[in-house]
């Protein structure tokens, strides 16, 4: 690989992250309605008020809770009804996904075949992570779902910053290079990195920013191996585990132990895809 092109910039991670203004912004109506769903006083009226500001989100309300998933008598017309009929749980969810898919939008075919990968990806790893929470009391489903579904922002932000250098990020991948060691050698800071300085600067809980620098080792927090382990649930979901891979050797060695889940990897394993899977087959 050649020289850092990044190697004059006194700090590129500073760089990358003051430029994500023009570069990756969640949508304002997605922090009011984190901060409604996350109100135990809040009402269907004050979560409405949150959503009829943005068009667009509206109809993907009325979309979903008027879907044949739900098979309703008749068709909802307000968003009161929706909010209402899906509950703040199922909106919330929603909202993320919709503010996070944006930040994957490419503006040529082949940015686009990639960050629709890592979309894929994290909503798997999202899932995954809800799932595995629900064995952790200490860990909320609900926060566990959204480390996952942010864990890969970073890549798409040093995409969007240079959408050409990623270029070489993914050749040296071809070339067997793992991707943040790519990373890091053409941008100075990796995707892990990038993810945990843009979610505070968007100011979000101290534990998530925390857990989304997920490849390093963290024994004291729970969140980040949850997402360390659905990291790799999510890929091996796709790829497969062949007969000659040794299944402790694809996972975190500190995230395995953190959760205690090394006499049962297989199982876990097993599980977390099955629910990536029962989630594609209603999505």
């Amino acid at each position: 690989m050649s020289a850092l092109p990044v190697e004059s910039q006194e700090n590129p991670l500073e760089a990358i992250l003051a430029s994500v203004n023009d570069l990756a912004v969640l949508p304002q109506v997605v922090f009011k309605i984190m901060e409604s769903t996350g109100d135990a006083d809040a009402s269907a009226a004050d979560l409405e008020k949150q959503i009829i500001v943005d068009p667009g989100f509206s109809a993907k309300v009325l979309k979903m809770a008027n879907s044949a998933h739900f098979a309703l008598p008749k068709k909802v017309t307000n968003i009161r009804e929706a909010v209402q009929f899906l509950g703040f749980r199922q909106v919330r969810q929603l909202a993320m996904n919709a503010g996070v898919f944006d930040m994957f939008v490419g503006k040529n075919d082949k940015e686009s075949l990639r960050r629709r990968a890592w979309w894929r990806h994290s909503l798997d790893a999202a899932v995954c992570c809800r799932w595995m929470a629900t064995h952790f009391k200490e860990l909320s489903p609900d926060e566990a779902y959204t480390a996952g579904l942010l864990h890969l922002i970073g890549k798409t932000i040093l995409d969007k910053s240079n959408p050409d250098l990623y270029n070489t990020v993914i050749a040296a991948q071809e070339r067997g290079v793992p991707d943040r060691v790519a990373e890091t050698h053409f941008y100075a800071c990796d995707h892990a990195q990038v993810t945990a300085g843009v979610c505070a600067k968007w100011g979000l809980p101290g534990e998530l920013v925390q857990a989304m620098n997920y490849p390093e080792p963290d024994a004291t927090n729970r969140l980040r191996a949850c997402v360390a382990i659905s990291h790799t649930v999510a890929h091996l979901a796709i790829a497969g585990v062949s007969e000659e891979q040794e299944l402790p050797a694809l996972f975190y060695t500190w995230a395995v132990e953190s959760l205690n889940v090394a006499d049962n990897l297989k199982e876990w394993l097993d599980a977390g895809i099955a629910a990536i899977a029962a989630n594609r087959s209603t999505s």
